[in-house]
């Protein structure tokens, strides 16, 4: 049942849309409840692209994003609590149309990014130790950045965002090597520190040293430590996507990156267009990368074990 509130909303939308057109100072990006700090950082690019337009831009605060703002004080300004948003304020969801804004159906151009990492991102006194010296960009260091969580939890995820991530990261650690030589460390950032602990079991034969975040680090450390690597192999997540972008600029293009050409189903075959096409990607799976397992919510399909020991 429509409430009375519902129907004067309604009446009144057409001519409040026609008069934040037009006396509205201030636009405002409405970031959505499903987005994490991966897709939030997508919208302060836009942000930052946007701030010297006569019409200033907003990103809409959700729960959370709370977390992350007082790492990225740059930023802040910029962002806009829902109790502050104003009734003459314009208000878009231009998260879902990147083309309005950019040429790039990524929502930004390679420098504009650059632009926004440089003064938004690396300003942070969180990434302070993001530079060409850190332990991590050195050339025999490979990190490994691996999502799990509601991709595989979630069914309604799953079916989307799942797919045979163990085998992926086992061709892609090996082609890294193979490409850019040996290296003396694997450090392993994710989500699920435990099943990359349970699954992972051959990285001792590709490094001598495996290593994961220290107990107590939480997300702002697993973004600087994949913001700090000259080295990296990925997974379909805009978390690795962004840390790799960071690392890129800190490093100063000086990067290389590993990631499935897999993103997500509704995307299709092919190296789906969120990555970087130059980077390095792993193109097929011999089961394929959505095998009926993942789909079913297995943890870990059959393919894992099916591996010679020379392979690495």
């Amino acid at each position: 049942m429509i409430t009375a509130r519902e129907v004067a909303r309604r009446i009144a939308a057409p001519g409040l849309g026609v008069a934040r057109r037009r006396f509205g100072q201030r636009m405002i990006n409405w970031t959505p409840e499903f987005m994490r700090f991966g897709n939030h950082l997508y919208l302060w690019a836009w942000a930052h692209a946007q701030r010297h337009e006569e019409l200033s831009p907003r990103v809409l605060i959700m729960p959370r994003m709370h977390y992350w703002i007082p790492y990225f004080p740059a930023a802040a300004p910029w962002l806009i609590e829902r109790s502050d948003v104003r009734l003459l304020d314009q208000r878009e969801h231009i998260w879902a149309d990147p083309l309005s804004h950019t040429s790039d159906p990524r929502g930004f151009t390679n420098e504009s990014r650059a632009d926004f990492i440089r003064d938004w991102l690396l300003t942070s006194p969180a990434l302070a130790t993001v530079n060409p010296s850190a332990d991590l960009a050195a050339d025999d260091v490979l990190t490994v950045n691996v999502r799990r969580g509601d991709y595989y939890s979630d069914p309604q995820y799953r079916t989307e965002f799942a797919f045979d991530v163990a085998t992926y990261l086992r061709l892609a650690v090996e082609a890294a090597l193979a490409k850019d030589g040996p290296v003396r460390r694997i450090h392993v950032v994710s989500d699920d520190v435990d099943w990359c602990r349970d699954t992972l079991t051959w990285l001792p034969d590709a490094a001598g040293k495996i290593t994961f975040p220290k107990p107590g680090e939480g997300p702002i450390d697993n973004f600087r430590d994949v913001s700090s690597s000259r080295r990296l192999v990925i997974s379909n997540s805009t978390f690795s996507i962004w840390g790799a972008a960071t690392a890129a600029t800190a490093l100063g293009g000086d990067t290389s990156v590993w990631a499935p050409a897999f993103f997500q189903r509704r995307y299709g075959p092919g190296r789906c267009y969120e990555y970087d096409q130059e980077w390095n990607f792993i193109d097929a799976l011999p089961g394929g990368f959505q095998p009926d397992w993942v789909l079913e919510g297995a943890v870990v399909g059959p393919s894992v074990n099916d591996w010679t020991p020379d392979r690495i």
